[in-house]
């Protein structure tokens, strides 16, 4: 019996001891179930029981449904028994609704009878500290020892449209139309009321629903196990997923891949990043936080778009779901006021958004049909023109998604009355519905009133639309750079190293050691050696050659300077012994008993630009590297890119462009460019270390002195630490 938390979850199949036989796919048995039962039935007017038996009936549920009551009632014609011993063997999916103090001795019943799956609403368990969390230990054990699938607890419950069920506690639910032949969304959510948000926000805006979702505390089944299955499903064209923490991230991304693979769009919200929202996600669903930096750049680089807000997480879904691709190209804006290219083009900016030149040929065409008081430009603006001319708005948005160089259009026009906007509309039908790019139609007038026939045009037009521009633009933003991160996901990393690290020992490594490292890294070092008396430091140094520095080895001083640890610029052999001396005295204290390995004697590095290359590997999620400015300047600034460690070099030197201090790299204002190409190499031999060996926990080499173009880069200082 595989373990019901394995990585191939959704393959499962669950065995009923009793029949003998092998049953079906555990997620088919929660998603696609062919028997339930619901137990904890009563006839009280809306209690749980009740309104589950309802809820199921209501969305058209077609197979066997078993009720257990003590009490005896009947509901819905449906007959029940009086405990679980009194059901058939082996059914799909027990639906618990009964009280928290027996979910247990419940959930043991129903898994010695051999269902595949249930569903536990109550709360009360991991949400509400220690002894919640021991209570939810117990069902889990329970369910992983009979190969049980549990959803919950502390679950709102879920819906399967496509082949109906409806498995929830409240009073009625979200409907959605059956998809037929379009493109559904799938929403998955650890929170009910996030859920409940997506859901009603999709289909008010005409988007077909396939699966909603929500997990609760995931004692066994979570949102990789259901993410996975969505992979599979042909109905479902992307998926909305709210997580408050992804509890198995390598499960996890490996489905988020799986969607990927097959086309499929993933938009993740994350709350996490600030230490108020941490204990919020803590607080709501027994969640622990993991690392939001990592998660963010590998979930991207797995294949999921990141957005931030409600608004973004409604509106990128919707995007996706309806143009089916995301843009990697610049964005076309047209418009019918003057005043709004400008705006936008600053507020694009701000997004990091490129609205790039109109081509020749497209100028051409737009000469032709606009007025010739209009100018053919990017942003667009077509004047007021389309009052008398809408079919003019057409011609316009065609001829900026035909332009190569454009990946999506945002339409921004003020609807004048009622009718007006009919006629907007009818003017752009012919391009909108031929239309291979997403485009986001917005009228301004904020909450101006629109008529009902416009609502049903965008409805059956299959439109995106809001009424702000700036959400528009805002969106389009999300989705191209969704785009631009599927499109560097093709791309890997071409550096490879096969490492060196027999006889490494845990932990953290002092300076000379992970130097060493370094240099089999293929990262340049200062000419240095270790001396244990003053007198074999005056060697060394009188070897390598004046000025040089001292700096304290142990693996006890991961910060030398404060300690007291390092000393520079010693111009001649008396300078060197008096900072022996100062430094032997000073770093006695901070080294609490432990012993020094001796102490670095290091040649003096030329003059050129510090920077921090840091890879380390999130123990969750898997490696990152970082790079920004370094030396004293790296917590002051906080000025840096993080990526993923397979990240091609092409790749790294785009995002180090991105750096606010990257002007001091490139050069300017009379100061020579530095050695950007060094930079990107070191920081590609991070990635490709952190990638061969995984027992490297961690690098960091600040600061890494880069040198003018052509003269390459050194490691001045450096830490490392392995684990078991």
């Amino acid at each position: 019996m595989k373990n019901p938390t394995s990585r191939d979850l959704g393959d499962i199949s669950v065995t009923d001891a009793a029949a003998g036989a092998v049953a079906r796919p555990m997620m088919d048995r929660v998603l696609r179930p062919r028997s339930v039962a619901i137990i904890g039935v009563s006839s009280k007017e809306g209690s749980a029981g009740r309104n589950a038996v309802a809820n199921l009936l209501r969305s058209g549920f077609d197979g066997e449904i078993h009720l257990v009551s003590r009490s005896g009632v009947k509901l819905e014609g449906l007959a029940s028994v009086p405990g679980v011993a009194d059901l058939p063997r082996g059914i799909d999916l027990a639906i618990l609704a009964v009280p928290g103090p027996v979910i247990e001795e419940t959930l043991k019943a129903c898994a010695s009878h051999g269902m595949g799956a249930a569903t536990v609403f109550a709360s009360g368990f991991a949400e509400q500290g220690e002894d919640g969390r021991a209570a939810q230990e117990r069902l889990r054990a329970i369910a992983e020892q009979a190969g049980m699938g549990l959803v919950g607890p502390n679950c709102l419950g879920y819906r399967n449209y496509i082949q109906p069920l409806a498995v929830s506690f409240g009073k009625g639910g979200i409907e959605s139309d059956h998809p037929g032949d379009r493109s559904a969304v799938a929403v998955l959510s650890q929170s009910g009321g996030m859920m409940a948000h997506c859901c009603l926000a999709l289909t008010a805006r005409g988007l077909p629903l396939s699966y909603s979702v929500a997990t609760g505390n995931e004692a066994t089944l979570g949102i990789e196990d259901f993410l996975g299955d969505f992979a599979q499903d042909a109905h479902t064209q992307s998926v909305m997923v709210y997580a408050e923490q992804v509890r198995r991230p390598l499960d996890f991304l490996e489905a988020v891949r799986a969607c990927n693979q097959r086309g499929k769009s993933v938009v993740l919200m994350h709350p996490g990043r600030s230490a108020r929202a941490q204990e919020a996600a803590q607080s709501h669903s027994g969640a622990m936080a993991g690392d939001y930096a990592a998660m963010r750049e590998l979930v991207s680089r797995a294949g999921a778009v990141m957005v931030e807000t409600l608004e973004e997480f409604v509106d990128v879904a919707e995007i996706l779901a309806r143009s089916g691709k995301a843009p990697h190209n610049g964005l076309g804006i047209m418009t019918t006021s003057g005043a709004f290219c400008g705006s936008s083009l600053d507020y694009c900016d701000t997004l990091g958004l490129d609205v790039p030149p109109l081509s020749p040929s497209t100028k051409a065409v737009l000469d032709e049909a606009l007025p010739a008081f209009a100018h053919a430009g990017n942003p667009l603006d077509l004047t007021t023109q389309p009052m008398q001319e809408p079919e003019l708005l057409g011609k316009g948005l065609q001829a900026l998604l035909d332009d190569p160089a454009i990946g999506s259009v945002v339409v921004a026009i003020t609807p004048g009355g009622g009718m007006q906007s009919l006629r907007y509309f009818d003017g752009l039908q012919p391009a909108l519905s031929n239309a291979q790019k997403p485009v986001s139609l917005s009228l301004m007038g904020d909450g101006s009133e629109l008529p009902q026939p416009f609502f049903d045009k965008l409805r059956e037009g299959n439109v995106h639309f809001t009424r702000s521009p700036e959400r528009s633009l805002r969106t389009m933003a999300a989705v191209t750079r969704y785009g631009c991160s599927l499109e560097r996901a093709e791309r890997s990393a071409a550096t490879r190293l096969a490492l060196n690290v027999d006889g490494m020992p845990c932990g953290n490594l002092p300076e000379h050691r992970a130097k060493a490292l370094l240099q089999d890294m293929g990262v340049s070092v200062p000419q240095a050696a270790l001396a244990r008396t003053v007198d074999e430091a005056v060697s060394l140094a009188a070897s390598i050659g004046y000025p040089v520095a001292l700096k304290a080895q142990a693996k006890e001083l991961m910060h030398k300077t404060e300690a007291g640890g390092v000393e520079l610029m010693l111009a001649d052999e008396d300078n060197l012994r008096a900072a022996w001396a100062r430094m032997s005295a000073s770093v006695a204290g901070a080294l609490n008993g432990a012993e020094l390995d001796g102490i670095l004697v290091e040649e003096m590095a030329l003059a050129g630009v510090d920077m921090i290359v840091a890879g380390r590997r999130d123990p969750e999620w898997g490696a990152v590297v970082m790079v920004g400015m370094g030396g004293i300047w790296a917590e002051a600034m906080r000025d840096f890119r993080l990526f993923p460690a397979d990240l091609a070099e092409t790749d790294i030197e785009a995002e180090l462009r991105q750096l606010r201090s990257a002007p001091v790299l490139t050069g300017g204002r009379g100061r020579p460019a530095c050695d950007l190409a060094a930079l990107v190499d070191v920081a590609a031999r991070v990635g490709a270390a952190l990638r061969a060996e995984p027992r490297l926990r961690e690098v960091e080499i600040n600061p890494l002195r880069v040198f003018e173009e052509g003269r390459g880069s050194m490691a001045l200082d450096a830490l490392a630490r392995f684990q078991p």
